[in-house]
């Protein structure tokens, strides 16, 4: 038995018209995936780094300075404390409410593009299926065809029509498949990222409110004075 063994470019061919979408999508999904990898694991390296930076500052109480760090190290803490510095001496709901803004502003950043590639994780095996639909309807109307003109077509002609078929489905389910781990992934890294972020807006909220305790407290007590 001889065993024919083709290339990734016969496969494409062989699939009919509908690889070339599915072709296309692995490739959208595969950019998306190097984005968010790079970026995430920028973002995650910057974090820690960046909180303690700003915490370490703010406790000391020299907003002006933590307002400079805020600006020149242009991360996604230094923007959302910066939002609440400039809400300083508000109500703790203001300030709250002015940093959460800027949160979901950067919640967007680390989730983008990630609705694409979540479509993309549904739309691929669809068109695979599309396509090996599209294929048997082919090869039952050459079935029909050849049976009304008495030469009907072999099995070996029938197997081959159908095997050839059935690629767009497996060419499908594989960037399906593939999508589905890169963005399983990415929601992971994601979800980590937001849960730190939140933490220590937390955190700095905290700061921020135990600062505009004291100062209250002090011109307070300038006053009985």
């Amino acid at each position: 038995m001889t065993v024919v063994v083709m290339n990734a470019w016969q496969i494409l061919f062989k699939g009919g018209p509908m690889m070339w979408p599915i072709l296309l999508l692995s490739i959208v999904a595969l950019a998306i995936g190097i984005d968010r990898l790079v970026f995430l694991a920028s973002a995650e390296r910057g974090l820690s780094s960046e909180k303690e930076t700003l915490l370490a500052s703010l406790r000391q109480g020299n907003l002006k300075e933590t307002l400079r760090l805020c600006e020149e190290g242009r991360g996604m803490l230094g923007a959302i404390l910066k939002a609440g510095i400039l809400k300083f001496g508000s109500s703790r709901e203001l300030v709250k409410g002015s940093m959460e803004e800027v949160f979901d502003q950067t919640a967007g950043q680390l989730r983008k593009h990630m609705d694409v590639l979540a479509l993309i994780v549904n739309a691929a095996p669809l068109m695979g299926l599309l396509g090996t639909v599209n294929a048997m309807v082919v090869v039952f109307h050459a079935v029909q065809i050849r049976s009304n003109v008495l030469n009907p077509l072999t099995a070996g002609e029938l197997a081959s029509g159908i095997w050839q078929a059935l690629l767009t489905t497996a060419a499908g389910l594989l960037v399906g498949i593939l999508s589905y781990a890169v963005h399983s992934f990415c929601a992971m890294r994601v979800n980590a990222a937001v849960s730190f972020i939140e933490r220590s807006m937390t955190e700095m909220t905290n700061v921020l409110g135990q600062l505009s305790e004291l100062k209250r407290t002090v011109q307070e007590q300038a006053h009985e004075e």
